[in-house]
């Protein structure tokens, strides 16, 4: 059973993480509490973006697991995480200054056709899913890794 919230420090980032109820299901969503994140900016904005980037992958990973975990159950309705485009809408419109409104949100995926059990989960999106999850995951981190060795870099010269 879930405790009613936890706390759990990600990419830098104190998140709160309270139960959501989902299909039935219980889903441990984390929301950032705007009075500790709002109150130190990151050294580099780079870092912020790309630690948002690797948590939404990391959310999205567990969904795409739990996806494939329910592949035969009846009703079960397919979950995906949506982030990446709210991302890019806040930063068109300027709002990357420190201040996080967006995060990665557990949906239900609109539109797709359910078989006769009721579930629409198909396993070959899911694999190809996950494969691409797992390649973003590896950019952003390998992208991370190197910004980090360049800010070494510039203070050991």
């Amino acid at each position: 059973m879930f405790s009613l919230s936890a706390r759990e420090n990600v990419s830098g980032v104190l998140l709160n993480v309270k139960p959501a109820k989902l299909c039935g299901l219980y889903w441990l969503q984390t929301v950032s509490s705007p009075a500790e994140t709002s109150d130190m900016q990151s050294l580099n904005p780079q870092f912020d973006l790309l630690g948002r980037l690797i948590s939404a992958s990391e959310m999205r990973h567990k969904v795409i697991s739990h996806n494939i975990a329910n592949v035969n159950t009846p009703d079960y309705q397919r979950l995906d995480v949506e982030f990446e485009q709210q991302l890019s809408q806040e930063l068109a419109r300027g709002q990357s200054d420190g201040h996080r409104s967006t995060a990665p949100e557990v949906i239900q995926t609109p539109g797709l056709i359910n078989r006769a059990d009721g579930n629409n989960v198909d396993i070959d999106r899911e694999i190809g899913q996950l494969n691409k999850n797992a390649l973003l995951q590896q950019v952003w981190l390998q992208l991370l890794t190197t910004e980090m060795n360049q800010m070494r870099t510039a203070i050991e010269s």
